[in-house]
């Protein structure tokens, strides 16, 4: 018997063989859970250059997605009315709707696109619509239908918790129970300390110091007219970034859940304990 032979027939050892049921075990844990295993032809090339930079860690697309909390909080202090965010949303709406359509339908166009935006777009984008429609949705509900502090909490919710979710959900959500599809109670605790931080800093400093760009029915929260407290009412808003984040409905995407759910349930609770 050859040498090649016998060691293909050696038994393999119990750490051999605990290594190996490991490997694809991870593999296809890997496999169900991994939403940019590629699924098209078209490559990014900017995933394909940089990596897990890109591919894993979504660093740009989460620099993107958090920077519209902090830009939104820099427009609030300059006076900018919120209601005049709603047409340029809905024009942004219809504007990539309409690319989308055309991209879909339209290989060329689409790889052009893919090569272009790529390095913003998850790989299981390319032959869907963009999420970025889901995000432009739920802010243009938040924004027409409730008031300058809901709809403002809800993009932060949106653009900070969303952030948090995903970045420890992926880093340790393999250490804690799934609580939903693709939800970690890691990535939940996240959205839930990021969503009491970012109450609270709204209401405790943005609000109070910035009193003068705030008329009359903008701001539905205050100390003087409700009976929790700005402590309370920053636990609940972590509850609240915490449960949107994690709640999975008819697999919606959770960039229309969040300020969604987030308007609703705040709102909610806001009028029952009003003075």
């Amino acid at each position: 018997m050859s040498k090649d032979s016998s060691a293909s027939n050696r038994p393999v050892n119990n750490g051999e063989s605990e290594l190996r049921q490991r490997s694809k075990k991870s593999e296809k844990v890997s496999t169900e859970e991994d939403v940019h295993l590629p699924v098209t032809e078209i490559h990014i090339k900017s995933h394909e250059w940089f990596g897990d930079f890109i591919t894993k860690h979504e660093v740009p697309r989460k620099v993107f997605h958090s920077s519209i909390g902090f830009i939104t909080l820099y427009l609030y202090t300059q006076d900018v009315y919120y209601k005049n965010v709603i047409l340029p949303l809905v024009i942004a709406f219809i504007n990539i709707f309409i690319i989308d359509i055309i991209r879909l339908n339209w290989r060329f166009f689409n790889t052009l696109y893919c090569h272009v935006v790529g390095v913003l777009m998850r790989k299981n984008e390319v032959n869907t619509y963009n999420g970025v429609l889901w995000y432009i949705l739920g802010l243009i509900f938040s924004f027409t239908f409730f008031s300058k502090d809901i709809a403002i909490i809800s993009l932060l919710l949106l653009s900070w918790s969303d952030t948090a979710a995903s970045t420890f959900g992926r880093k340790y959500g393999h250490l804690t129970p799934k609580i939903a599809r693709n939800k970690s109670l890691a990535g939940s605790l996240a959205a839930f300390v990021i969503g009491i931080i970012a109450c609270s800093g709204f209401y405790g400093f943005f609000v109070p110091h910035f009193a003068h760009v705030n008329k009359s029915g903008e701001i539905l929260w205050t100390p003087e007219t409700s009976r929790l407290s700005l402590t309370q009412l920053s636990l609940l808003g972590g509850l609240v970034a915490s449960l949107s984040e994690g709640i999975d409905i008819f697999n919606w995407d959770d960039n229309f859940t969040i300020p969604v759910l987030s308007s609703i349930f705040l709102y909610t609770v806001i009028r029952i304990f009003q003075i």
